[in-house]
C-alpha cells in the first residue's frame, strides 16, 4: 500500500513542481550535506504528498464506513418502513427527520422500535421445545430423575431463546431455590420432590412440572469432613459469640486438627520473577555490548577520514611517519581535551608502546588488529609496510586513502539519512493506527446493534 502512495506522489511531483523548491532544496542541503540536492527534494515531496494521500484515502474509506453505519441504523424500506431487531436483541433507537409534502417539519425525531415478538403460535411450540428440553438438562449429574444424589441444574433462562424460567420448589428442607440438595437432608429411603419451570416471554407464561426423587447427597470423604467441621465451627460459633475471640474445634470425628492460615504462593513468585529478571539482565548485558561495540566501530570510521586526511597532510609537509602519526594523536587531545575518542585512545597506546621500546612496524600492525576495523587494519599495515620497505610512494597511497575514507564518510551519512527516516515511519504508522481505531471500532459495533 505504501509502494502505491508513493507512486503517485511521484507522478503528481513529474505534473506540476512546487513553487517553493527552490527554497526547499537549499535547507535540506544544510541538514543533510553531502547528499545530492534533488535526490533530497524529491525524496522530501515523495513522503509529504504520500502521507498527504494515505490521510486522503482513509478519510474517504472512514466517511464511507459511517455512511453505511448510518443507514445500517436507520434502514428503512420503501420509504416509511423500519426493520426492527431480532428475537431478544433489544429495541431500537431510530433518529429521524419528518417531512411533510416533501418539506421537512421535524427535525431529528427519537423514535423507539420494539425488537421482533414470537406470535402466539410460535410461542407456544418454544414452550413445548423448552419444557422437553428442561427434562433432561435440569439433572445435571445425575443419570435419572428416579434417584437424584446430586446437585440439580436449574437455569435460570432458556438455551437459544430469550424466554426466562423461575422455579417453584415443592419442598425447601430437601432442595434449596438453587437446586442444590440441603446438607441436612438424611431420608435414605428418598423423598419425591415436584420442580415447577415457570416459562415467560413478554406477556406468554406456562409452567411444567417434574418429579424428582431426592436422597441424600453423596459426598466424598474429603467433602463429608469437611461438613463435619463446618458444623462443629458453627456449634462453636453459637457457643462463643459473646467472646471477642472465636474457638475453633481441635476434635472432630476421632481426629485431632490444627489450623494454618493459607499463605499466598508470593515467595514462589518473586522466585520465577527474580530468575526472569536475572536471565532478562544476563541477556541484556551482551545485547548491550553488542551495541556498544557497533557504535564504537560508527565512531571510528567518523573519525577516519580526519585521521588520514591530517597524517597526510603532515606527511607532505615534511614529518616522517611517527612524528606525524604522534602530532595527530596530540594535537586531538589538545584540542578536544574533555572528548573521548576510541580512535585517537588507541593511537596514544600505539605512541606509548613504541616510547616502551615497541618497533614502529609492530605497533603499527597492533594499532590496527586492536581498532578491529576494516579501515583501521588497512592503515595499520599501510604504515607497518612502508616503515619496513621506505617511505617512497607513501604520500600518493595516503592521499589515496584520504579520497576514499571520504567517500564511506559521505556512504555513512546517507545511510544514517536513511534510517532517520524509517525510524519517522514508526509514528506516523501508529497515529494512523490510532484514528482507524477511534472511526472503525464504533462504526463496526454500530452493524451489531
Amino acid at each position: 500500500m505504501k509502494k502505491i502512495f508513493e507512486y503517485l506522489a511521484k507522478r503528481i511531483l513529474e505534473l506540476k513542481k512546487p513553487s517553493n523548491i527552490d527554497s526547499v532544496r537549499q535547507k535540506l542541503n544544510l541538514m543533510n550535506p553531502g547528499r545530492a540536492g534533488k535526490e533530497l527534494v524529491d525524496e522530501y515531496y515523495i513522503k509529504k504528498l504520500s502521507a498527504v494521500l494515505m490521510l486522503l484515502c482513509a478519510g474517504l474509506l472512514f466517511s464511507a464506513l459511517m455512511f453505511i453505519s448510518d443507514l445500517g441504523k436507520s434502514r428503512f424500506i420503501g420509504g416509511n418502513v423500519l426493520e426492527r431487531n431480532g428475537y431478544g436483541k433489544g429495541d431500537k433507537n431510530v433518529t429521524v427527520d419528518v417531512y411533510a409534502d416533501d418539506e421537512q417539519v421535524i427535525s431529528k425525531k427519537s423514535l423507539t422500535i420494539s425488537e421482533r415478538q414470537y406470535t402466539e403460535e410460535e410461542i407456544s411450540e418454544i414452550f413445548e421445545e423448552i419444557g422437553e428440553g428442561l427434562r433432561y438438562e435440569i439433572l445435571g449429574e445425575n443419570e435419572s430423575a428416579d434417584h437424584v444424589d446430586r446437585d440439580l441444574n436449574l437455569v435460570g433462562t432458556a438455551k437459544d431463546y430469550p424466554v426466562d424460567v423461575e422455579w417453584l420448589i415443592s419442598d425447601y428442607t430437601v432442595l434449596d431455590g438453587s437446586g442444590k440438595i440441603k446438607e441436612d437432608y438424611e431420608d435414605n429411603g428418598g423423598r419425591t420432590v415436584s420442580l415447577t419451570a415457570c416459562l415467560s416471554y413478554g406477556s406468554s407464561k406456562a409452567e411444567y412440572i417434574f418429579y424428582v426423587n431426592v436422597f441424600p447427597k453423596v459426598l466424598s470423604e474429603e467433602e463429608k469432613f469437611g461438613a463435619d467441621i463446618d458444623k462443629k465451627i458453627a456449634e462453636y460459633d453459637d457457643m462463643t459469640v459473646s467472646y471477642n475471640r472465636q474457638l475453633l474445634p481441635d476434635e472432630v470425628d476421632g481426629k485431632r486438627i490444627s489450623y494454618k492460615t493459607s499463605r499466598e504462593n508470593t515467595a514462589l513468585y518473586v522466585l520465577v520473577m527474580t530468575l526472569m529478571a536475572a536471565f532478562a539482565i544476563y541477556s541484556g548485558k551482551d545485547s548491550e555490548l553488542t551495541k556498544a561495540v557497533k557504535k564504537r566501530e560508527r565512531e571510528m570510521l567518523i573519525a577516519y577520514p580526519e585521521i588520514v586526511s591530517k597524517l597526510t597532510l603532515l606527511l607532505g609537509a615534511g614529518l616522517n611517519i611517527r612524528a606525524a602519526f604522534e602530532k595527530t594523536a596530540l594535537d586531538h587531545i589538545k584540542n578536544h581535551g574533555g572528548r573521548y575518542s576510541f580512535a585517537y585512545e588507541e593511537m596514544l597506546i600505539t605512541i606509548n608502546r613504541m616510547k616502551s621500546g615497541v618497533s614502529e612496524y609492530e605497533a603499527y600492525l597492533d594499532f590496527g588488529k586492536r581498532c578491529a576495523v576494516k579501515r583501521y587494519v588497512k592503515l595499520g599495515a599501510l604504515l607497518s609496510q612502508n616503515i619496513k620497505k621506505g617511505s617512497y610512494g607513501l604520500l600518493s597511497e595516503m592521499e589515496q586513502e584520504v579520497k576514499e575514507a571520504f567517500e564511506d564518510r559521505k556512504a555513512e551519512a546517507r545511510k544514517l539519512g536513511e534510517e532517520a527516516g524509517t525510524r519517522l515511519l514508526g509514528p506516523m504508522a501508529m497515529m494512523l493506527a490510532v484514528v482507524m481505531i477511534i472511526v472503525i471500532v464504533p462504526a463496526f459495533l454500530s452493524f451489531s446493534l
